[in-house]
């Protein structure tokens, strides 16, 4: 079975604006072979339904232009390019690693309103919740803290999910084992 490591960037806004639900505006990831070893990778960016005018904020952050977004697919269409680029098929399911849970709510809230089936997830490793265990830290850090303690630097856009997702993967293959117990 595959590990999927995955990263998500969503709309945002800055503290004045509340309540909007956030959409999915780009889908990062890696796939993991059974072996530990990095064999692809997925990147493409999702066009926002609901708001879709990203905030000068969500810009800033995450470099994402409103022209690239305008050219981007809908959900629906990127998610099924997503499951079959993870060779997903009915019989078989996939393993979801994230760091922490919100990218998992996202991509919850996000089938939910497309109305897709979630029966793809077989399992979801929240990655920030093992490193912890793993490291024995009283609370769990962030990527950034979590590439510090294992002296690798950040590559790439931060805030970007496919670099997100490759530096999660730096951590995941080094506790292959760990993670996949």
């Amino acid at each position: 079975m595959y590990s999927i490591i995955l990263d998500l960037e969503a709309t945002c806004w800055n503290e004045t604006i509340q309540n909007r639900e956030q959409e999915i505006i780009e889908i990062g990831a890696c796939r993991v072979d059974p072996y530990g070893k990095i064999e692809n990778t997925f990147s493409r960016l999702i066009r926002p339904q609901k708001y879709p005018l990203l905030s000068s904020y969500c810009k800033q952050l995450t470099g994402i232009e409103q022209n690239d977004l305008d050219r981007a697919k809908k959900f629906e269409i990127v998610f099924d390019e997503f499951l079959n680029w993870c060779e997903y098929d009915e019989g078989n399911s996939l393993r979801i690693f994230t760091w922490g849970k919100t990218d998992l709510q996202l991509l919850t809230n996000a089938c939910e309103i497309a109305n897709l089936e979630m029966d793809w997830l077989e399992e979801f490793i929240d990655m920030k919740a093992v490193f912890a265990r793993i490291k024995g830290l009283p609370k769990r850090v962030g990527l950034d803290k979590a590439l510090l303690i294992e002296n690798f630097e950040f590559e790439g856009n931060r805030h970007r999910a496919l670099p997100d997702a490759l530096n999660l993967a730096k951590i995941f293959v080094r506790y292959f084992e760990e993670f996949n117990e």
